[in-house]
């Protein structure tokens, strides 16, 4: 069986979660259970466990080694790599930029783009309005060309297309919101910086 990729939505949570601090195991369960991330990625109890053996091995995060506080288990306190902040924010300027990404994946995007500047975030979701309102545009025409189709029967596509320009219309007021300040950043952009440890 091929080895599953190393980056995907799970790998991107755990980067996502250890640039915020250095954290073990189940207290990365419980925030991603806070969140509500948990079922936007369908995480599995054991995800976690498989996972971050192999990010270690890819050099992406380190781990400390193991400690007891009184009765409680031993834990392993994993903190992210200068490796695993630049993989967590190419990912997510992919994500965020491209709507060949799904709901999921641009979910958790957003709960972890603080890695990126503000200003590049507006940036990035912008491309993405572009990129979704160039296929609008282009299902549209398809669809004035259908005139001879009943509507019904086209329904599955209109469907699509309100789809579409919610989310287009949502990314551009977002962005907007961004840029003159509405929203306000809540960390320095030198806090996620590369040479993060």
């Amino acid at each position: 069986m091929p080895p599953r990729p190393l980056f995907s939505l799970p790998a991107l949570a755990v980067l996502g979660l250890l640039a915020e601090s250095a954290r073990h195991p189940y207290e990365m369960r419980t925030l991603l259970r806070e969140r509500g991330l948990d079922r936007t990625l369908k995480l599995k109890h054991a995800t976690l466990y498989d996972l971050l053996p192999r990010l270690t091995a890819a050099g992406l995060v380190e781990q400390d080694d193991p400690t007891r506080s009184g009765n409680r288990p031993e834990r392993t306190v994993y903190r992210i790599t200068p490796a695993g902040i630049t993989a967590l924010k190419t990912g997510l300027r992919k994500v965020l930029s491209d709507p060949t990404h799904d709901a999921a994946a641009f979910a958790a995007a957003l709960a972890f783009m603080f890695a990126l500047p503000g200003s590049e975030v507006a940036e990035l979701v912008s491309r993405r309005a572009e990129r979704i309102d160039a296929t609008v545009e282009e299902v549209e025409a398809g669809l004035s060309a259908a005139s001879h189709v009943e509507p019904v029967f086209l329904t599955d596509h209109t469907y699509a297309q309100a789809l579409r320009r919610a989310e287009r219309d949502w990314l551009l007021a977002f962005a907007a919101d961004l840029r003159q300040g509405t929203l306000t950043w809540p960390l320095a952009d030198e806090e996620y910086s590369d040479d993060h440890s």
